[in-house]
């Protein structure tokens, strides 16, 4: 009599880990932007190698680097890229310079608390083009109210031709953008403020630290990290900026000291029909935005490891 074999034994079922996981839940949301991202990059790319004019349809075709060659030597380039570093430098700092005692006036409490914290979401939620036609109108020489402020209190004797005199023009748009942006690094710092242990600066004020050490030794230590993702965010958004310059350059006969790598890119493609130079400065401008990018997360990265 035999015995028949027995069945067998299965093995568990081994569970994933937690890194496992979690890249598959990932997954998905990682598949859907390398299709929205990555798709259009590697288009812009491929478009910025070949000559697609439709003003001149008969010399489109295959002209590998050429085109980037021509952008080198572009003057009008060459200015939009000084144009978009200076209004980086200027807008990034002074956004900060005033963001973060607005985020200073919307944390601590008072009376002016509330009032601080509608002023802070104002600018951010107004569209940057509405934002543009706005301070346009202000710094108008005939019957903008900057020029009218400005008379009425002896300060000068007779209005500015703010949007006509280059340097003016250029400081109009400057305060526009600072204005616009100074509410978005608020709302970042502010977020830092609420997440630093009241107890820590009660410390600092029992041990007879004053609030201006108090801030310099305690505060802003701890708000690095917050400052660090302003910085990050402030910068790419101020080399990509667009709608503010374009704004003012429909205002200003002193376009070229306005015009920005986003401006030009817009200008090139849409207004002059030349896509495949248009698709040659954007990739230039993602060169731009990757390069501030890396270098700031190695700097953050550094501080984090010092």
């Amino acid at each position: 009599m035999t015995t028949p074999n027995p069945t067998p034994a299965r093995r568990p079922r081994r569970e994933p880990s937690e890194a496992q996981l979690a890249a598959l839940l990932l997954l998905p949301a990682a598949a859907l932007l390398l299709g929205v991202l990555l798709f259009p990059m590697l288009t812009t790319f491929r478009d910025s190698l070949y000559l697609n004019k439709l003003t001149e349809p008969w010399l489109q075709g295959f002209v590998g680097l050429k085109q980037y060659a021509q952008m080198l030597e572009d003057p009008r380039f060459g200015q939009a890229l000084r144009n978009t570093l200076l209004f980086g430098v200027l807008t990034v700092g002074g956004s900060f310079l005033v963001g973060i005692p607005m985020a200073l006036a919307a944390h601590l409490p008072g009376r002016t608390r509330g009032l601080a914290r509608v002023a802070l979401l104002l600018p951010w939620a107004m569209p940057p083009v509405i934002t543009g036609l706005i301070f346009a109108w202000l710094f108008n020489a005939q019957y903008g109210v900057f020029n009218d402020l400005l008379v009425r209190a002896g300060i000068i004797d007779e209005p500015l031709r703010w949007l006509s005199t280059p340097g003016l023009s250029v400081l109009a748009m400057v305060v526009t953008i600072i204005w616009k942006t100074s509410s978005f690094v608020a709302l970042i710092v502010l977020g830092g403020l609420q997440g630093i242990p009241k107890e820590m600066i009660e410390a600092a004020q029992v041990d007879g630290a004053t609030p201006t050490q108090t801030f310099v030794r305690v505060i802003l230590p701890l708000l690095a990290p917050s400052l660090a993702v302003a910085f990050i965010f402030r910068t790419i958004s101020a080399v990509q900026v667009f709608d503010i310059p374009y704004t003012f350059i429909q205002q200003a006969p002193a376009q070229g000291l306005l015009e920005t790598l986003g401006v030009y890119i817009y200008r090139t493609g849409i207004e002059f029909l030349d896509f495949g130079y248009a698709a040659t400065l954007s990739v230039a401008l993602f060169a731009l935005s990757l390069a501030v990018t890396a270098v700031y997360v190695r700097f953050v990265r550094d501080g984090a490891n010092s």
